[in-house]
């Protein structure tokens, strides 16, 4: 009895998670909502910038326009019974304008976060800096939000650390680097997204945008990793069209992991100081 409630336990751990890898500006295609709908996601991200118009950049207007496609999103949060990472939008307040990511969750707003580390092109065209980062927790699975950007600043995965958060979504929107190459990518990945899952102590879950965005082309170069190695991304041939990427994470395995990762590290420091 006790070995089946322990393996019950388990498998109430495992989430789905479902990446839409698109274009911004636009609402799901019949076909994207088929294929969500099949996959039964516990967790779905759209990219950044998904609710802008991509051929304007006006601030005024697209906070404008803000509350109607973000009313689409917690929609599809209620028609697909799940958690959305909403991509993000451009919020006014207080006569600022900033980057920012909603939450909804079986219909129902959960909460927002602020990017805190915005471009250089986004602080010239307007955009403000958040001032900290949000953690949200849903049916037992506590997660937080980085927006593209924010993961350059490598100390920012040290700062979540402490919400003790088994996944951090990063809705991304990446330029397109004709001189790139392939080990180039695959390069940033480790050291930007594996390390960071490491600092972290989380899944991270990168959810792209592909096409235009004011002017300039993307790659859509959505991944997840854990804080062992990456479980699975795009490949770079196919950076440049609309996917959908879906992976089933272990919450339990990590937390093992991030149990036996503290441990050591404690039992490390005790060593040195002697």
């Amino acid at each position: 009895m006790q070995r089946s409630v322990a393996i019950e336990r388990k498998i109430t751990m495992l989430r789905k998670v479902t990446i839409v890898q698109c274009e911004v500006g636009r609402q799901l295609t019949r076909d994207e909502n088929l294929l969500i709908f099949k996959q039964r996601p516990d967790f779905l991200i759209l990219p950044e910038y998904f609710n802008v118009d991509p051929e304007n950049r006006d601030n005024a207007r697209n906070a404008g326009e803000t509350y109607e496609r973000l009313q689409y999103c917690q929609t599809l949060s209620d028609r697909f019974r799940t958690t959305i990472i909403a991509g993000t939008a451009i919020s006014s307040l207080a006569g600022r304008f900033y980057n920012t990511s909603y939450v909804y969750s079986r219909g129902e707003f959960i909460g927002s976060y602020y990017k805190v580390n915005p471009t250089e092109k986004e602080l010239l065209h307007g955009i403000s800096p958040g001032t900290e980062f949000s953690h949200f927790e849903i049916d037992d699975v506590r997660f937080s939000i980085m927006i593209c950007a924010d993961v350059l600043d490598f100390e920012n995965f040290a700062r979540i650390r402490p919400f003790e958060s088994d996944i951090i979504f990063i809705p991304t929107t990446s330029p397109f680097r004709p001189t790139e190459t392939i080990r180039d990518k695959y390069e940033r990945d480790q050291t930007i997204f594996v390390d960071g899952a490491h600092r972290a102590g989380s899944y991270l879950v990168k959810g792209c945008a592909v096409g235009n965005l004011w002017g300039g082309t993307l790659q859509g170069r959505s991944l997840v990793d854990a804080p062992w190695g990456i479980l699975t991304r795009i490949s770079p041939d196919e950076e440049d069209c609309p996917r959908m990427m879906s992976v089933v994470l272990d919450i339990s395995e990590l937390r093992e992991f991030r149990r036996k990762h503290e441990l050591v590290r404690s039992h490390n420091s005790q060593d040195n100081a002697c």
